[in-house]
């Protein structure tokens, strides 16, 4: 074998083994005070998705709990219970059913910052 077949196979070989990238769109934005709150989310628009996370940036925040709403009039209940400093996402949740159309997503949570400043809440679908 020649040495450009063997590194053409290896190459192959690992692009076969790479899991694909997968892609994550903003679909909300929220910044959150330095207390326990509730706030909304609304997504705007009529589309589809399988899971969301919800990323977090400047201070770290507890989530409580989180309340997935749907187009059909339903909801979705996530027990979260978890802190999540700046720069980390929660695990991807999966949403019940097929693709759901996401009207607003409500929050209940607390920041765990002492520096009396908001953090930002990225909602995240795919």
């Amino acid at each position: 074998m020649t040495l450009k077949a063997i590194i053409a196979g290896a190459a192959l070989a690992l692009m076969a083994c790479a899991s694909p990238a997968v892609a994550w769109d903003v679909i909300g934005v929220r910044e959150v005070r330095d207390r326990t709150d509730r706030d909304t989310i609304v997504v705007e628009g009529r589309r589809q998705f399988e899971r969301i996370k919800l990323c977090v940036y400047r201070n770290p925040v507890h989530f409580i709990d989180v309340d997935v709403h749907y187009a059909n009039g339903g909801h979705q209940d996530v027990s979260v219970a978890q802190r999540i400093n700046p720069g980390q996402c929660t695990r991807a949740i999966d949403l019940n059913g097929d693709d759901r159309n996401i009207t607003r997503v409500v929050m209940f949570y607390e920041e765990t910052s002492f520096r009396r400043r908001t953090a930002t809440v990225r909602l995240l679908a795919e």
